[in-house]
């Protein structure tokens, strides 16, 4: 796997997956210079209230095993680093790491980092499969609409707890596949009017805001994705609905090695 900061000169590519993963990282490439204009408009803002409420609670949660360090916090698929501002707004004494598959998402959301955002707030280009962080390295993770885009779900889910302390809280934002009648309604209504054309209008990449309501339809169910934490071992899973269901906040704590995961 490759892993390079933007601090390098020259970012290379992230080795990913597999194909699917290629033309995922090739498209966030291609729409990494509407995307933040997309999201406010798609979402009106909501979007903006949503993350500020989890990530308050993912700081919310003390490691069980304090280093007496600085707090260790990875924004994954960061993107253009909304959520790794947030993070450090909330929690400023933590080293936060901005990590995403895509150069040029993580490029379009320098600009965001200053004063001391610019200090504690490291973007890397990294590969949810393989995180280039040691075991138990950090407090928390915290990911914001990325789950669905990965190619391997249980490799990244591997990967998740093997980073985090004992303690340690993985939170994430996601579009997860309805199974009610008002969210499927609301969902289909959605995403097959309002989202391709304010896609459209803010990135001019039609092919982009197409496939993102496939991939919500390919997804897992909320309930299946917390089966898959408990599985992998987390505890204290919980899901809370936003929105009428149109979007979900999905909380675990990693207790540690003595509950890793099932086979």
């Amino acid at each position: 796997m490759t892993v390079r900061s933007l601090h390098s000169s020259e970012p290379a590519p992230v080795r990913v997956v597999d194909a699917h993963g290629q033309k995922v990282q090739r498209m966030f490439g291609r729409i990494a210079h509407g995307y933040d204009r997309a999201n406010r408009w798609m979402s009106l803002g909501i979007d903006v209230r949503w993350r500020r409420a989890a990530v308050a609670e993912l700081i919310a949660a003390k490691p069980a095993e304090p280093t007496g360090e600085r707090p260790r916090m990875l924004d994954l698929c960061a993107g253009t680093m909304d959520s790794s501002v947030e993070i450090h707004r909330q929690l400023p004494e933590a080293d936060v790491i901005a990590g995403d598959f895509s150069a040029a998402m993580l490029e379009r959301g320098r600009d965001k980092l200053v004063g001391s955002a610019g200090e504690r707030i490291t973007p890397r280009v990294m590969d949810a499969h393989a995180l280039p962080e040691p075991d138990a390295s950090l407090d928390g993770i915290f990911c914001a609409f990325g789950m669905r885009n990965v190619s391997d779900l249980h490799r990244a889910t591997a990967e998740q707890a093997r980073c985090l302390r004992p303690g340690g809280r993985l939170v994430v934002l996601e579009f997860f596949r309805p199974t009610g009648l008002v969210p499927r309604v609301l969902h289909a209504l959605y995403n097959r009017t309002v989202l391709p054309v304010v896609g459209w209008l803010a990135t001019r990449d039609w092919e982009a805001y197409t496939y993102l309501p496939r991939s919500i339809g390919d997804f897992a169910t909320v309930d299946a994705y917390a089966e898959r934490l408990r599985a992998q071992g987390f505890g204290d899973v919980r899901t809370r609905s936003l929105t009428l269901g149109m979007a979900w906040q999905v909380s675990a704590t990693w207790p540690g090695p003595a509950k890793e995961a099932r086979t």
